[in-house]
């Protein structure tokens, strides 16, 4: 029997993009497939303290990302560069979060958002607080000094070169577990069908249904797929939560030659049949391209994480930047013409490489140990 067996585990994890929440529900997923028996509880970490501030905060986060990246972009640095001890805002949350911890009385807390991660520090140091084991999972390809706090056990990170850089702000290595950013295992494939000649490209907005390419574009690449020079090309868009552009692009204006798509509930199913990904760089959506075998195509990144993840595409040699539309057009035409044809397979092949290199499947196993260490611990001082 698990050591989990029994055991409460609160995972808190935050609505500022789908990423977190897609983390905390493959943790949560990864857990349950080993040991059943185990009560896990996911809370968003601002609806368990402020509740009033999530949506004012959600809508910020959104507004700040999309208008003033500069300004956003000048805060996530700073918080990179300096000690986590120098941010306070997670005072405003940890004082009713710990009352939400202590009447929980959880056996392990583990956090996909730094701010979470902050609460839960903040929560051991003060004298209320109480030892609890605490993991964190990172939940984009970064060594942010956001994530890093004394009363953290256990990290979890998605490259052995952020395991590296932890090493190298002082974190002991035996704390630092490579598991990629987890996703749901659905997306796993091992075996991927592909077609001689034909090149299957899905184009997607982001949790939020926001593109880095124009309606006019998408217009554009559905009259090229219709010419004998782009007739290689099968493309889908997905347009998530955007109804405009799903009615603009299917009822008042309707593409001819591409396949488009709202809200879907099968984007494994979608990923595994398609060769190449175009969307943003998020660090779920870039695990979910590494787990399905689909190389992405992404504009040049604007936001900070964002940034740090794109610069993993390129370092890892997994997926194509582009720079504006004229620049992707050109991409597509070499696509389409074959001329990129050993540029895709280094791409699939460097995929393969990297997927060798990090270990989702031990993530309950890595949970074990850290609570057979606290357990074995505590056994000792008593």
């Amino acid at each position: 029997m698990s050591i989990l067996s029994g055991k409460t585990i609160l995972i808190l994890t935050a609505g500022f993009g789908a990423g977190h929440v897609s983390a905390a529900n493959a943790i949560k997923d990864a857990i349950l497939k080993d040991e059943e028996n185990v009560n896990i509880v996911i809370r968003n970490f601002i609806d368990a303290s402020v509740p009033k501030l999530n949506k004012p905060m959600v809508k910020f986060y959104e507004n700040n990302t999309k208008y003033t990246p500069e300004l956003y972009n000048c805060y996530y640095y700073l918080k990179k560069s300096f000690s986590s001890k120098y941010d306070i805002a997670h005072k405003v949350y940890t004082p009713k979060l710990s009352k939400f911890i202590e009447d929980l009385n959880p056996d392990l807390i583990i956090s996909t958002f730094p701010l979470a991660a902050a609460c839960v520090n903040n929560f051991r140091n003060s004298d209320e607080g109480y030892f609890i084991p605490a993991a964190t999972v990172i939940t984009d390809v970064v060594d942010s000094m956001e994530w890093i706090f004394e009363n953290t056990e256990l990290y979890f990170v998605p490259s052995i070169e952020i395991k590296n850089r932890f090493m190298q702000r002082g974190i002991s290595p035996d704390k630092v577990e490579v598991v990629g950013v987890p996703i749901s295992s659905k997306f796993r494939v091992e075996n991927k069908e592909h077609f001689p000649g034909k090149y299957r490209i899905i184009i997607l907005g982001g949790g939020r249904g926001l593109f880095d390419i124009s309606e006019d574009f998408m217009r554009w690449i559905d009259e090229f797929i219709s010419t004998d020079e782009g007739k290689s090309l099968e493309v889908t868009i997905v347009t998530g939560t955007n109804k405009k552009l799903y009615d603009n692009l299917t009822e008042k204006e309707p593409l001819q030659n591409i396949k488009v798509l709202g809200y879907v509930n099968n984007m494994d199913e979608l990923l595994k049949s398609h060769d190449l990904m175009m969307t943003k760089p998020g660090g779920a959506t870039l695990f979910e391209a590494i787990y399905t075998k689909t190389p992405l195509m992404v504009k040049i990144p604007r936001l900070g994480q964002e940034i740090e993840n794109g610069k993993f595409i390129i370092d890892k040699g997994i997926g194509l930047m582009y720079s504006d539309e004229k620049d992707l057009r050109e991409m597509l035409k070499n696509i389409a013409s074959g001329k990129s044809n050993s540029i895709l397979s280094f791409m699939n092949h460097n995929i393969e490489q990297f997927r060798q290199t990090i270990y989702p499947e031990n993530i309950a196993l890595y949970l074990e140990r850290l609570l057979e260490k606290y357990i074995t611990c505590e056994t000792t001082t008593k």
